[in-house]
């Protein structure tokens, strides 16, 4: 079957559209949660004088696709905002986001002790994971001896 044919037959499948519809309502719903969650923490970023939408604009800022760049360059004078957010419950994702931004080695001394004891203290799998790729980058090879366990969880992704 064509792309094209079946198109067509999605276009004329009345169970289709009422997937498509709810689907929808759910993105624009989680949308609408993310943006609340994350409100507090855009404030502070924007009064820090980052005009970013969200955290996760830090995350990956030097993709060699200018159009996938929504900011670009240091952010070294937010680690600290960011560590302050990392304490504060907020949802998986935006808490995803924020650990991601602080995955950068100019981090390590105004995050590494945050990232460890979040680390430890982390009861979600994936972001329990998402900590262990951040030590890997943020710790000093001294505190990487002193704290193996983040390796483990690190290398154990993926395995059954």
């Amino acid at each position: 079957m064509k792309a094209s044919d079946l198109m067509k037959k999605l276009e004329a499948d009345p169970e289709y559209h009422e997937m498509r519809k709810r689907k929808d309502r759910e993105l624009k719903e989680r949308k609408t949660l993310l943006a609340a969650d994350e409100r507090g923490l855009i404030e502070d970023l924007v009064e820090a004088g980052y005009k970013v939408e969200s955290v996760w604009d830090f995350v990956n800022n030097h993709n060699r696709y200018e159009f996938l760049r929504k900011f670009e360059g240091g952010y070294e004078s937010v680690f600290s905002i960011l560590v302050k957010h990392l304490d504060i419950e907020h949802h998986p994702r935006i808490r995803e986001g924020i650990i991601r931004a602080l995955t950068e080695k100019d981090a390590n001394e105004t995050a590494s002790e945050a990232l460890l004891a979040a680390f430890y203290h982390e009861k979600d799998s994936n972001l329990k994971w998402v900590l262990a790729n951040a030590l890997r980058t943020v710790l000093t090879r001294s505190q990487k001896a002193k704290h193996p366990e983040y390796k483990e969880i690190y290398d154990a992704k993926g395995q059954p």
